[in-house]
């Protein structure tokens, strides 16, 4: 209803009365008490029966629209195949315009209960999915973001309940997958990426015995870094050692070995992830990195230059989430001593070394191979990373310092710090850092 001059009301009507108001315009919600009082003090209103119609029709399919579901309510990935011509897809445009409707969604009108025209609203649909965003003529139409009830979430342009334009979809998978839609189809795929999805699911192997869950990861081909030369070598000399007497003889299913194209950032932590649940409270995890670093991460193999990093809070999050008694982390990539800088508490022969291991307080050690604003250096005289060099060698035995054939985490940190400073002129300075038992036994020497 228009009242010739500035008044423009529109709601629900009865014998040429409101009953219910819903907006004044296309974009200011009312006070619906405040209007009808304003309203029903007209001796009468005269309002065109076409208007009257109109405004019906509009409430009813609000009404309808509670009830229908969202395109792609549960595909697993998009209907389209991937295309050959996949272009880099830059995600900020659409990023930063639907960052703003998740901060002011709280203020947005609901359109499943309210005639929304034009402007930003909220729709929820019957399967529980609901959509944020841009209404053009009371439809949702244009940029927005649909939650699904399944978990997935897209965000981008939409129209006709399904995406349709250029959008990101986010499925509870961790695929991230950018394309050109239509009517829920994917016909251009602009960008594809998998993410790490944390599973709580994974089953404790809970029993009596000490056991040793390790993850190896070496990284010497890098797509969009410098190669190294001996980092692939140092984790598979990790892994041999591991495999040993003297590093607890794991077997295959307490080992993951992970180097250069498995190193990929979802891969290193998807392997974490089951190691630290999968021990319990009697249980060692321990964790070797060889590659290169950042400030604050390592750098996996899919790195790409501002995509992938491996940051060093997420290693102690999941370290955090595990129930082993000992969790020790070894690195040897630049900068690795970063890693320490938000400290934080974390929590003879063969059957002698797991004793000792039991017999310990427990806690994390972080022992990295050099300080957070060093180089970690590789060395052509050794065929090795320096640190990684010393680690190996100390592990076997001759950071016994005792001589009562186990090696503890002090005794091997001490006898490591020294030959890498020795080695390198002191140009490269481990460190050694966490809430740990420094008799927390690593490994042990054999006897003849």
């Amino acid at each position: 209803y228009f009242d010739g001059k500035s008044k423009t009301i529109s709601g629900q009507w009865k014998n040429d009365l409101p009953f219910k108001v819903i907006e004044t315009d296309l974009n200011e919600k009312v006070d619906s008490t405040s209007m009808l009082d304003s309203i029903v003090s007209d001796s009468k209103i005269n309002v065109d029966n076409e208007r009257v119609d109109d405004i019906k029709n509009s409430t009813e399919s609000a009404e309808l629209k509670k009830q229908e579901k969202p395109a792609i309510e549960s595909h697993s990935e998009p209907i389209a195949k991937p295309s050959n011509e996949a272009t880099e897809f830059k995600q900020q445009k659409i990023q930063t315009s639907t960052t703003q409707c998740i901060t002011t969604e709280e203020n947005l009108p609901n359109c499943s209960n309210v005639f929304c025209k034009s402007g930003r609203g909220t729709l929820n649909y019957g399967d529980g999915s609901k959509y944020v965003g841009e209404f053009i003529n009371g439809e949702p139409k244009g940029k927005g973001i649909c939650y699904y009830a399944n978990g997935d979430r897209y965000e981008g342009l939409w129209e006709n309940h399904a995406p349709n334009g250029e959008g990101v979809m986010y499925f509870k998978s961790g695929l991230i997958y950018g394309a050109i839609w239509e009517h829920g189809t994917a016909k251009k795929q602009l960008s594809s990426k998998q993410e790490f999805v944390y599973n709580s699911e994974i089953k404790e192997d809970k029993n009596n015995e000490v056991k040793i869950w390790a993850v190896v990861v070496g990284v010497s081909r890098y797509e969009h870094m410098p190669s190294l030369k001996y980092s692939d070598d140092d984790a598979y000399k990790i892994y041999a050692f591991l495999k040993s007497p003297e590093g607890g003889a794991l077997p295959d299913g307490q080992i993951r070995l992970l180097i250069d194209e498995d190193a990929t950032r979802v891969k290193i932590l998807t392997a974490l992830n089951e190691v630290c649940l999968k021990a319990d409270e009697n249980d060692v995890v321990m964790m070797y990195f060889s590659g290169h670093g950042l400030e604050g991460t390592f750098i996996p193999v899919d790195y790409d230059g501002y995509q992938n990093a491996l940051k060093h809070d997420e290693l102690r999050e999941l370290f955090n989430k595990s129930h082993a008694k000992h969790k020790v982390c070894y690195a040897d990539a630049c900068h690795s001593g970063s890693l320490l800088a938000a400290k934080s508490p974390f929590s003879s022969e063969l059957n002698f070394f797991y004793e000792a291991l039991d017999k310990s307080s427990g806690g994390t050690a972080f022992v990295m191979s050099s300080k957070s604003k060093e180089y970690s250096l590789e060395d052509g005289g050794l065929r090795q990373g320096i640190f990684s060099h010393y680690l190996i060698r100390g592990l076997k035995g001759e950071a016994d310092s005792n001589h009562n054939n186990t090696i503890t985490i002090r005794e091997l940190f001490d006898w490591v710090s020294k030959n890498v400073k020795e080695y390198s002129g002191s140009a490269q300075s481990p460190v050694i850092a966490g809430d740990y038992d420094e008799n927390m036994p690593v490994g042990f020497v054999r006897t003849k």
